[in-house]
């Protein structure tokens, strides 16, 4: 799915005469037959080196965020209720979620970046490990409002709001020996681009995280009380 997410990103920019697949199901078939059933699993290394750790990073400072805020006095703190011997109210305890879910998913985004520009590139190039003539005729350049197909220079958006994460400033013969592990790709960009290329299009990352985590946690929260709260009656 990813994969195909990604793919599609690529090519529903591109121009010429060819076109492109309109569905999910129809980019999946042309993917299978032009490259075998292994490119549906493109950057699945690296897309498991970002999920693993940011899912660790944000459940640990989810809990940390919700407990600072449960002990909190105030009418949005949890101690003004708990001290009186009263229940925190649904919405103050889905606050604390939405906000607690907010921050953490904003701290597990930034650390998890340099692994997801390593899954966009991965994807994006043709067979993951093809060579850099491949690479140079698939890479799209962004314009203001949309993406267009560049043979020599580009930009690839990431699917976690559009994220810069891949510019290649270097020639040819600098770029066919390519290495196909995940930190093999991390220690290229860094010898190449720097130490910030790994982060390249964080701050959007993390401005689309946040709200995602947020709104996901909020509502879990919320209609576990409610539901809970229900069941009791």
């Amino acid at each position: 799915r990813q994969a195909s997410r990604v793919g599609m990103g690529a090519t529903s920019g591109s121009g010429g005469g060819s076109t492109a697949p309109v569905s999910m199901v129809a980019e999946l078939s042309a993917m299978i037959k032009a490259e075998g059933y292994a490119s549906l699993y493109r950057g699945l290394a690296p897309t498991l080196w970002r999920d693993v750790p940011f899912s660790a990073i944000y459940w640990m400072f989810l809990e940390r965020f919700k407990s600072n805020l449960n002990a909190m006095d105030g009418p949005f703190g949890g101690r003004s209720y708990t001290d009186r011997g009263e229940v925190v109210p649904a919405l103050v305890q889905a606050g604390h979620a939405f906000v607690s879910g907010a921050g953490a998913g904003m701290i597990a985004a930034a650390f998890t970046t340099p692994f997801d520009v390593v899954k966009t590139r991965r994807q994006v190039v043709n067979g993951g490990g093809g060579s850099f003539e491949a690479e140079a005729m698939t890479i799209p350049t962004r314009s203001r409002s949309s993406l267009a197909f560049s043979s020599s220079v580009g930009e690839v958006t990431c699917d976690h709001g559009g994220a810069v994460v891949f510019d290649p400033r270097h020639n040819r013969a600098a770029a066919i020996n390519r290495p196909t592990g995940t930190l093999g790709h991390m220690a290229m960009i860094v010898r190449e681009e720097g130490v910030a290329a790994l982060w390249r299009g964080n701050a959007t990352r993390m401005i689309k995280v946040a709200p995602a985590c947020a709104i996901m946690i909020g509502c879990y929260e919320f209609g576990k009380r409610i539901l809970g709260d229900a069941a009791a009656v």
